[in-house]
């Protein structure tokens, strides 16, 4: 499907969110990821593809992703920032098994690691819209406190707990679990090195795999 760039805002240093017009409404449940291909990346290992988290609503008339902005840009990226109003990219199917489950009564826990709290955006916005509480508990860990995003949301979500982490302190596996029922179906997202240590770290506590649901930022050694 084709998707025309319509704005970029900057959230917080370096933290841009991007805004795409689609050609016609696109189907993806929130918590999902896609990737948006570009026309003119030249010399990028990765190639002109990267996928994002949608951080809009299914049925909006934008979609809307986060990315951070590094001094040293690849290919892509230096496109992605040159972009003009009504510019064309490439969206491809929505991806990905971080989505809300079906029972409301399960216990969810949201663990985010820099812009990985994108992957919650719209799942918090959606329970928002439809009234709906679901009993959350929130961990969030970032580099600095400036980097915090999408506070009018969590702020507004009637969370079980919001545990907020800032360099040098971190999130361990130990602490998510000692603050959640048994129960908990434990979402993680963020750096790979950040999804990957929590959840070894979890397994090792005796969380099982069915019970952790993961998506990590692909290319990021930190978020």
């Amino acid at each position: 499907m084709q998707v025309f760039f319509e704005r970029r805002t900057e959230l917080a240093p370096g933290i841009w969110q991007y805004d795409f017009r689609p050609e016609r409404s696109v189907d993806f449940v929130p918590g999902q990821y896609a990737s948006l291909q570009l026309d003119g990346v030249t010399g990028d290992p990765r190639g002109s593809s990267r996928t994002f988290s949608f951080t809009s609503l299914p049925g909006e008339p934008f979609i809307s992703f986060v990315l951070k902005h590094f001094e040293l840009q690849t290919p892509y990226k230096q496109r992605l920032q040159s972009l003009q109003t009504g510019n064309a990219a490439r969206l491809g199917d929505a991806m990905g098994d971080l989505v809300l489950p079906k029972n409301p009564a399960v216990p969810l826990i949201f663990v985010a690691g820099g812009i990985g709290i994108a992957s919650f955006v719209s799942m918090l916005k959606t329970l928002l819209l439809d009234r709906e509480e679901r009993q959350i508990f929130f961990f969030y860990s970032l580099r600095s406190r400036q980097e915090q995003l999408f506070r009018e949301i969590t702020n507004a979500y009637p969370l079980a707990l919001s545990t907020l982490a800032i360099s040098p302190n971190y999130i361990t596996a130990q602490e998510i679990v000692d603050s959640i029922p048994p129960d908990a179906l434990i979402y993680l997202s963020g750096s790979q090195q950040f999804v990957e240590g929590l959840r070894g770290g979890l397994n090792t506590l005796g969380i099982p795999h069915d019970r952790i649901v993961f998506d990590y930022f692909d290319g990021y050694t930190e978020l």
